[in-house]
């Protein structure tokens, strides 16, 4: 055995086990980022049935920044599970 083959094989590992953390995180995060903007979506269509007076209170009571706040936040939640995990997929 050589040393390139004996560096390989410890290294093979590692790489495919990367690989397979990126590409869950990457699946996970494009998911859940497009489950949020749908969500976010149907909000603003329904809230645009309502008057126009009724909308303008609700932005002045910043209604639609606050749904941008909690989707940023599930977002932000997701993004930092799959790191966490992928740090626990690592370091065993």
């Amino acid at each position: 055995m050589t040393w390139a083959t004996f560096l390989l094989s410890l290294v093979q590992p590692i790489i495919f086990n990367a690989l397979v953390a990126l590409g869950v995180g990457v699946l996970t995060v494009t998911g859940i980022d497009l489950a949020v903007n749908t969500a976010m979506s149907w909000l603003t269509s329904s809230v645009g049935g309502f008057a126009s007076d009724l909308v303008n209170v609700l932005a002045m009571g910043g209604v639609f920044q606050g749904f941008g706040y909690i989707g940023g936040a599930i977002s932000a939640r997701v993004a930092m599970a799959g790191a966490s995990s992928m740090k626990k997929f690592f370091l065993k």
